[in-house]
């Protein structure tokens, strides 16, 4: 799915519709008071479109937080990235040895040396912590959600391999 369109309506909310890998298309509507909508509709089959789903916006959230990662992260993807124009959103898990686990996050100084916010830690029996607090202490497998521009999450692993050295 590479290809997005987003389509302002007007006195509803915004559409956005989503080129899918099998030649289908996706369809998001977003509604102002916060109600969304999904459709898939298939190309193939003269454009019938099928009504999945609506959802209010507290299911909508819960929902995104589990397509994004929040709950579950597949052990392929536990390195990845999400790019957002100048936003990079990063997913980085401690490993055994690095020295900033059992620190906390205001003991490491990671924003004021990095630029870089932990704006989420995984911890390795299934918590979640979204954004968590100066005094939230990581540990060896915490899988942390970091934010910041290219560059900084750039620094933030030279951070994390000179603390290593």
């Amino acid at each position: 799915m590479d290809f997005i369109k987003e389509t302002d309506l007007p006195g509803i909310g915004k559409k956005f519709s989503i080129a899918a890998k099998d030649g289908g298309h996706i369809i998001i509507i977003v509604h102002d008071d916060g109600v969304r909508e999904i459709y898939r509709y298939d190309d193939s089959q003269d454009n019938e479109v099928e009504h999945i789903i609506s959802m209010d916006d507290h299911e909508a959230r819960k929902i995104a937080g589990i397509l994004g990662g929040m709950t579950y992260i597949p052990r392929a993807l536990e390195s990845m990235k999400v790019n957002l124009k100048e936003l990079t959103i990063d997913w980085h898990r401690l490993g055994e040895c690095q020295l900033t686990c059992k620190k906390s996050i205001g003991e490491l100084g990671v924003r004021q040396t990095t630029g870089v916010s932990i704006i989420a830690v995984i911890k390795t029996k299934g918590e979640n912590i979204v954004s968590p607090g100066p005094e939230v202490v990581l540990c060896p497998g915490d899988t942390i959600v970091l934010a910041g521009t290219r560059e900084q999450i750039r620094n933030f692993h030279k951070f994390i391999q000179n603390e290593d050295d």
